[in-house]
């Protein structure tokens, strides 16, 4: 589970946004199934075919706080209802349900299929189509069979259905909008409506969409959409995972995120968040015409959550939620909501403060429907799920590795020179080997690369991206890989026959470096051949760096200190064996050479500036949301000769230090 800094600390709640669901009613407790249906045709003869009437209902959720309200204790919402219906090419109403033969009707005219349409307060609002409804509907033109949930034998054979649309309205606030709407329509003809109508939908109810919503700052809305935010991550990583379905889009026209759309399947939520089962869409998105004045809500991103059974032609969910789900449902999607801004490392408190360079403005952004307050719905917060991911990956890159050649070295080199996907006899081509060594050679990658019809991808857009790395190497190096870095490694799948947690970091570590704690917790075994640090070795990476990582990740998932082992072996690129205490290889990481791409950062953006100029500095690059890590900016302004703590620095109250000499 993600430890909070102040785990007591409110989280921010969403507020609902769109729904659309089919209602099914049968009034068992009246001598008439279809009695609120038969009503509403009354209703729309006595208003001569519709109407509209504007009145007040009760609230039944706390009304927002720029809502007029006279009475406190009892307050009303104003709004304006419609009653009317469609009308087909010859102005004749356009139901097309042929009547049951025992109703006193015309059986070759439609049944009316009523609508009523309710706005209130702001964009609240409701849209009801009733629908009547029984066992064996036909076509009143064609003849046809209409399929309904009460052609079947546990259902009533009779009743009426309600599909609601709307938008801004909690799902247990329509049937009562409905309840108030149709006695003020009856009001206004001096009829009266019954108090026990539009009871408890039937079982075979359902939800097709429902969103709920937050709006956050400009600047924190972009950890979301940037390269290598949540988005981008998450439809890296979920893409990997067998069977799943799903889709990431992104426009980025006017703004910065002006759109970014994550579709994912069930089976991708279950990935995301333990326990989730209803796959839908993330999105941030800003108004079609993006807003340019900072005082008016929207111009801050919506950021959504939405269930939905099918979007751009992929399927999310195999059924539909049932309405008695709506409640745990909607839950699901604010725990999707937080959880994902939890891990793009955005506060989840509704009173966070937002990005230095958004003065004034929250991390979260009322508007005339949501509210930053804590929440009611008890989310709970579940681990970043991509480091469990990557480790998985990973062993798929282990796994290859140990069984690479040269040869299949060339064919990996022009498969990522190809793009990811070519032919089987194009990749033999270009590599200027045999078709019979890619097959050896497939067969080498495991499930790192795939083959279907003769075309051979890499199982992952990620996968292809570390390997385009690896490979980026001397052919002296990689092939030093081959010979030596693996030699002692089993693969991951291999030697973990259980999950581990994504929440351990020292687990995530272990696995990430295939290493184990032998011999009672004395020993430290590193299953991955590395350079002594100090052996003067080239290589990004070497024991001492994995062992100051790994005492870190000790402490971090709980474990004392003083309980570390006290002996770290392993083999070194050529092989070799060494054991040594893990004290002097952390010195040795710490005095090691500061990395190039950092030496230039500290050359490049912090040399020759003024304390004053660096600390600005470290706090465009945090608000940015810049690609290098804390601790790499650290290490770059401590490269500079400045004595700055880069997180200290971001707090407003930060006290400047002597410019260095």
């Amino acid at each position: 589970m993600t430890v909070r800094p102040n785990p007591e600390a409110p989280i921010v709640g969403s507020a609902p946004h769109e729904l659309r669901a089919n209602l099914n009613f049968s009034e068992r407790g009246l001598s008439n199934s279809m009695a609120a249906y038969w009503a509403i045709c009354g209703l729309m003869r006595q208003h001569g075919g519709g109407t509209t009437v504007e009145t007040e209902i009760p609230w039944t959720v706390e009304p927002h706080p720029a809502a007029p309200v006279d009475d406190d204790e009892e307050p009303m919402e104003s709004v304006e209802i419609s009653l009317y219906y469609g009308t087909d090419d010859d102005g004749n109403p356009a139901g097309k349900i042929a009547p049951h033969p025992e109703f006193d009707l015309s059986q070759d005219r439609g049944m009316w299929e009523p609508r009523i349409n309710v706005e209130g307060f702001g964009e609240r609002k409701a849209d009801f189509h009733v629908r009547p409804r029984y066992a064996g509907m036909e076509h009143v033109d064609t003849g046809t069979d209409i399929a309904s949930p009460f052609d079947h034998d546990h259902q009533p054979d009779r009743g009426y259905n309600v599909h609601v649309e709307g938008s801004n309205l909690e799902p247990d606030e329509y049937l009562h909008v409905l309840q108030h709407a149709c006695k003020a329509l009856a009001e206004d003809v001096d009829e009266n409506w019954g108090d026990d109508r539009f009871g408890e939908p039937l079982p075979t109810s359902n939800i097709i969409q429902y969103e709920r919503y937050l709006r956050l700052s400009r600047k924190l809305s972009e950890k979301l959409t940037r390269q290598g935010g949540a988005f981008h991550s998450l439809a890296m990583l979920l893409s990997d995972q067998a069977g799943s379905k799903g889709a990431f889009f992104w426009d980025n026209r006017d703004v910065q995120g002006h759109m970014s759309r994550l579709l994912h399947d069930s089976s991708s939520s279950g990935t995301m968040i333990p326990g989730h089962q209803h796959g839908g869409q993330l999105k941030s998105y800003h108004p079609e015409n993006v807003h340019s004045d900072p005082e008016d809500p929207l111009y801050y991103p919506k950021f959504g959550a939405l269930y939905t059974g099918q979007m751009n032609q992929v399927t999310l969910n195999d059924s539909t939620a049932s309405w008695s789900e709506r409640h745990e449902l909607g839950r699901e999607l604010e725990e999707r909501l937080v959880n994902v801004l939890a891990w793009s490392g955005i506060p989840i408190d509704p009173d966070a403060l937002g990005a230095e360079t958004e003065e004034g403005v929250g991390a979260f952004v009322e508007d005339w429907h949501f509210r930053a307050e804590p929440t009611d719905l008890a989310p709970e917060l579940a681990d970043d799920p991509t480091p469990a991911i990557e480790r998985s990956q990973e062993s798929m890159i282990v796994r290859s590795l140990q069984r690479m050649t040269n040869s299949g070295l060339d064919l990996t080199e022009q498969l990522i020179a190809d793009g990811g996907h070519a032919r089987y006899d194009d990749l033999a081509d270009g590599a200027e080997v045999s078709a019979s060594t890619v097959y050896r050679w497939l067969q080498r990658m495991g499930k790192a690369v795939e083959s279907d019809n003769g075309v051979i991808t890499f199982h992952s857009a990620n996968l292809r991206e570390q390997f385009q790395e690896i490979v980026g190497r001397t052919a002296t190096q990689f092939v030093s890989t081959i010979d030596h870095a693996m030699r002692r490694a089993d693969t991951v799948l291999e030697k973990d026959a259980y999950q581990r947690t994504a929440g351990d970091a020292f687990e995530n570590w272990r696995q990430k470096w295939d290493a184990e704690v032998v011999d009672d917790g004395e020993v430290l075994e590193l299953g991955t051949c590395l350079p002594h640090p100090d052996r003067g070795s080239e290589a990004p990476v070497d024991a001492g760096d994995v062992t100051k990582d790994g005492l870190e990740a000790w402490t971090d998932a709980g474990r004392g200190p003083g309980m570390f082992p006290q002996t770290v072996h392993w083999h070194d690129e050529a092989g070799d064996p060494h054991r040594e205490d893990p004290n002097e290889l952390i010195q040795a990481a710490k005095t090691d050479r500061v990395p190039e791409g950092v030496r230039k950062l500290a050359e490049r953006t912090f040399a020759g500036l003024d304390v004053v100029d660096a600390i600005s500095e470290v706090k465009r690059m945090i608000d940015a949301g810049a690609g290098w890590s804390a601790d790499e900016i650290q290490l770059a302004v401590e490269e500079a000769g400045f004595d700055i703590d880069v997180r200290d620095a971001a707090e407003p109250d930060f006290e400047i230090p002597e410019t260095p000499g």
